[in-house]
């Protein structure tokens, strides 16, 4: 029982052993193996039998070799119609088979001695391809090269710079200013053959957009080439061989916040009833930019002059040419043509006003901060004073109306007779439109120390009598 249930497994290896016998009975399979087991056959034997036959490298690269009169002349070699050459060989096969580019030297040789360039166009010549073996031990022989010889464009080599213009077109929204656009770049090298070169006139950036600016912009823009005659030059379509120091330029158009401000301008000795009329600044306001934040805070721009009344002349033409002080990171956007407005000019009308000269009596020249311990005194006897006013006022005004005051405060050390500056002012209602002109000074005697105690002690003597 126990060899019945052995058996049937061994049935199946049988069968498989006698099916594959039987295969070699079978008429068509043996046709098919002897075939295949040629073919390899064949090829094993053609591979290590080194019998010679011809063989095929290809896309060898083809190298551009310039005679001397080439290279003194600066010319150069811009597009070839064939980049790499195909070389047949002939030969041991077990050496053929293994050849790869990197076995042959394939080169050009430029030496256009009977073409002369011009500057106007490239030059066009063909020329015979050379190649050698990079080994010349090798065992074989090159027997052709396809193509056998190469057209080439070629010319003088030539760079230039030009300036990049910028044409683009945009417009700033309501309450904003917009200013030019700044590029990344501001000149390009452009360099290749001389006739192409010398097409070029102009190197310009454009573009436009549509949308009013409300923030800052940057663009990438590409370079636009054109000719004297203002044509733009297609690089790729006249086959220019340029190339470009950038091939882009960002430009970039900071947008601010826009306000209109008033010009003002401080005064020195102007009356109180003075009319603010009188007095025109040219132009009255600017146009400025700035960030929303620092714009909020400014109302009014105030010149950089003031306005000494006590200079002013009658019968003149009292015109002022005062800077207008921007704070940091603020634009003045006002402009006269092309020229930004930097300054203003104030004018003080005194149609009508007249000048008169008083004079002061000694007892209204008063001393202040006098030295202590010293004993000082006015020597000057009267002051003449002009005065500046409407003719029915100044003409009016007398000497007793006017005050002079000699503050004293840096004059502790001062000995002798010393002349001082002095403040002049005029008061009364009948002279509120009125103002001192010009500047004045008083002699004021200074006494030593000693010259001060012995009048001190003759003033009890004095009261005594």
């Amino acid at each position: 029982m126990g060899d019945d249930k052995r058996m049937p497994p061994e049935e199946p290896e049988q069968r498989s052993k006698l099916n594959l016998h039987n295969l070699f009975y079978h008429n068509t399979f043996v046709l098919v193996f002897s075939l295949v087991t040629a073919v390899i056959a064949w090829f094993v034997l053609k591979q290590y039998s080194g019998e010679s036959g011809t063989y095929m490298v290809y896309d060898v690269p083809v190298t551009v070799l310039y005679s001397s009169e080439a290279d003194a002349g600066g010319l150069r070699v811009f597009h070839s119609n064939y980049e790499t050459v195909d070389v047949e060989v002939d030969g041991n096969s077990l050496i053929t088979t293994r050849l790869t580019p990197d076995d042959f030297k394939a080169t050009i040789t430029l030496n256009p001695s009977s073409s002369k360039v011009t500057g106007n166009t490239l030059q066009r010549m063909s020329v015979p391809v050379r190649v050698a073996k990079e080994s010349a031990q090798a065992d074989y022989e090159i027997v052709n090269v396809n193509p056998g010889e190469v057209t080439v464009e070629y010319d003088r080599y030539r760079e230039a710079t030009f300036n990049i213009e910028q044409e683009i077109t945009y417009s700033a929204g309501s309450g904003y200013y917009a200013a030019a656009p700044v590029l990344s770049q501001d000149t390009v090298v452009i360099s290749g053959p001389e006739s192409s070169v010398n097409r070029v006139a102009r190197v310009v950036v454009s573009s436009t957009i549509d949308e009013p600016l409300t923030s800052s912009e940057t663009l990438s823009c590409r370079l636009r080439l054109f000719d004297a005659n203002n044509q733009e030059i297609t690089a790729d379509a006249n086959r220019l061989y340029l190339s470009f120091s950038v091939d882009t330029v960002d430009a970039s158009i900071s947008v601010m916040s826009r306000k209109t401000v008033d010009l003002t301008v401080n005064t020195l000795r102007q009356p109180e009833n003075f009319s603010s009329s009188r007095i025109t600044i040219e132009p009255a306001q600017i146009d400025i930019a700035g960030a929303k934040e620092v714009l909020d805070g400014i109302s009014e721009i105030q010149l950089g002059t003031v306005i000494d009344f006590g200079t002013l002349q009658v019968g003149e033409e009292n015109s002022f040419v005062c800077e207008i002080p921007l704070p940091n990171g603020v634009r003045n956007l006002s402009n006269v043509g092309n020229t930004a407005v930097e300054q203003a000019t104030v004018t003080v009308n005194l149609n009508g006003y007249r000048e008169a000269t008083v004079t002061v009596p000694q007892e209204n020249i008063q001393i202040t901060n006098a030295p202590s311990g010293r004993e000082v005194e006015v020597t000057t006897q009267t002051l003449e004073v002009t005065l500046i006013g409407p003719e029915a006022q100044v003409m009016n005004i007398t000497g007793d109306m006017v005050s002079v005051q000699a503050d004293l405060t840096n004059y502790a050390q001062s000995t002798g007779i010393v002349e001082v500056p002095v403040s002049v002012t005029v008061s009364g209602s009948g002279a509120d439109s009125c103002w001192v002109a010009g500047s004045y000074t008083a002699n004021v005697n200074f006494q030593g120390a000693d010259a001060a105690l012995a009048a001190a002690r003759r003033a009890p003597d004095s009261d005594d009598e």
